[in-house]
């Protein structure tokens, strides 16, 4: 699940400028493109939207079902993607109706903003975020521990001189921990950066590999057999590496493919490969579209595709595998979009909700039993300076309404 990209700063440029130029779609293999439906006259129970508005919200970045049947969501309240820096991190339980059950803030005289959420096992949550106040040099990675109301057990800070920045944290098998992200170097690169840690928040092992340019962890997920998968940015392109549980590097593929393609999330598909999400852009015209690839369990490209809409720019930053095989895709667009799609990249359906002249972000995603999806996220008020957050529940087919 996606939380805030640093990296994509270009692309937020883009859609808050409300570029709309026309483009020229390539895909392969061929993608089926319905409609966008609209969701003006469907009738629609057990649905809602909540905006969460003022100085108090900036965001929600992840979303977790509780143990005793509710949401429990985190973020920021004030996100920000350029200085000066300000806010606490936020979380927020609700009901699985939209019922704020409390809340609460966390941070000190800097700026300090949530990006992930797990379930520990005593019933509490493990969160993994972004501190200045408590950093050893610059902005550092922070694990907190939690009980079940949200009070905090103890916290600990991960980093060096530099300033590292987190993108997710992965919950493994066997109860430990997965924190990952970027460091900056002092050369001034951005260097891969993963940490395993155990439940204490000690650390396990760090993954750091130091390069002149940019590469980036965004996302991972642990294979069946332990192993861990870690999706890269690196400078234009995607990429996609394996780690042993001991942190050994196993394989490593860039995907260098014209323009510029980012896979920020990664799911596996029924046969061991991967599927990949993302954003592809053009140099001309200048235009963001939803990027999927699917590759083999050793990482090689099998196909990759883009799709989206010719009035707007849209980035998928979410990606969750539904029960019946199929994959839940959330994006930065104009509206609250959606898509589903099969693990061929055929686009089953896909939703824009919500004013499409507001650009939202669904940064975080989750199924529920009754086959609905929760969607967490942003609004955009000034770009890259003021966001509320919002958080929707949908029915199977992805619509919403009260």
């Amino acid at each position: 699940m996606f939380k805030h990209r640093y990296y994509i700063q270009v692309v937020f440029l883009v859609l808050f400028a409300g570029c709309v130029p026309v483009k020229t779609q390539t895909s392969t293999p061929p993608t089926i493109m319905p409609t966008t439906t609209s969701i003006a006259a469907i009738d629609r129970t057990n649905t809602w939207t909540r905006k969460f508005e003022g100085p108090n919200y900036g965001a929600f970045f992840d979303i977790v079902l509780t143990q005793d049947g509710n949401i429990l969501a985190v973020g920021a309240t004030n996100h920000l993607h350029m200085p000066p820096y300000s806010g606490d991190a936020l979380f927020m339980k609700l009901t699985l109706d939209g019922d704020v059950i409390w809340e609460q803030t966390w941070g000190g005289d800097g700026y300090e903003q949530a990006d992930s959420v797990v379930l520990a096992g005593d019933g509490g949550y493990f969160i993994f975020g972004e501190t200045d106040s408590y950093s050893a040099g610059d902005r550092d990675f922070f694990l907190l521990k939690t009980t079940r109301d949200g009070t905090e057990e103890w916290f600990k800070t991960y980093g060096g001189e530099g300033r590292e920045w987190p993108y997710g944290m992965l919950h493994l098998s066997n109860g430990e921990l997965l924190i990952y992200g970027f460091t900056e170097s002092i050369a001034g690169g951005r260097d891969e950066y993963a940490i395993r840690v155990a439940q204490d928040g000690d650390i396990i092992w760090e993954y750091a590999v130091e390069n002149p340019g940019e590469e980036l962890v965004l996302d991972a997920l642990e294979t069946p057999e332990g192993d861990l998968v870690l999706v890269a940015g690196i400078e234009e392109d995607g990429g996609l590496l394996k780690l042993a549980a001991d942190g050994n590097l196993l394989w490593a593929h860039r995907y260098e493919l014209p323009g510029w393609q980012f896979g920020s999330q990664v799911a596996q598909t029924e046969d061991g490969g991967f599927l990949l999400a993302g954003f592809s852009m053009s140099s001309s015209p200048q235009q963001a579209d939803t990027w999927l690839a699917r590759c083999t369990s050793t990482g090689e490209l099998e196909w990759e595709t883009s799709f989206g809409d010719s009035t707007f720019d849209d980035y998928a930053n979410s990606l969750i595998r539904l029960s019946d095989g199929t994959y839940l895709i959330g994006a930065i667009a104009n509206g609250i979009l959606l898509s589903r799609v099969d693990e061929d990249g055929n686009v089953l359906w896909r939703r824009s909700l919500l004013e499409q002249q507001t650009v939202y972000g669904g940064m975080a995603l989750a199924e529920l039993e009754d086959g609905g999806y929760l969607i967490a996220g942003l609004i955009q008020l000034v770009g890259g300076r003021s966001y509320d957050a919002i958080l929707l529940r949908t029915d199977a087919e992805g619509r919403v309404g009260e």
